[in-house]
């Protein structure tokens, strides 16, 4: 699923580059989260939990790529991808963290959003789960007739 998400995140950048660099960079990532929990949000707006868990449950996901990425912000080593000629290619998370003096910290960053990506994913199970019992099970008025 995450090879789903690779031209969201480069559409991302291309989306939000006439905001500035700063943002252009951003956007990649920001377009990662955004499109899942948009949909999220018109699946809620439509009353189908199934969609909304389907779309927060991936947005969640999209945490643990992410944060492979942040944790490769000092290192480098992952490869990058890129749209053009890659001349002029940055590695999205140096930049951001590097600009917020973060940088020494990429991998505690990257361990944090892991984190809320993992519970995330098992609490869209959790609600999912719930609304469905919730839903099977009579209520109360019900069981009294």
């Amino acid at each position: 699923m995450d090879g789903v998400f690779v031209p969201i995140h480069e559409g991302g950048h291309l989306v939000f580059r006439m905001f500035g660099e700063f943002m252009m960079v951003a956007g990649g990532t920001l377009l990662q989260l955004l499109a899942p929990f948009l949909l999220a949000s018109y699946f809620a707006l439509r009353r189908q939990p199934q969609g909304v868990a389907f779309c927060l449950f991936f947005m969640f996901e999209q945490l643990l790529p992410i944060s492979t990425y942040m944790a490769d912000a000092r290192a480098q080593d992952l490869p990058l991808l890129t749209l053009g000629s890659g001349e002029n290619t940055i590695h999205d998370w140096n930049y951001l963290l590097g600009k917020f003096g973060l940088l020494e910290h990429d991998i505690q960053i990257a361990g944090f959003a892991r984190f809320i990506g993992w519970i995330g994913m098992v609490g869209v199970v959790i609600w999912l789960v719930w609304r469905g019992l919730n839903d099977v099970a009579p209520s109360k008025d019900v069981q009294a007739r």
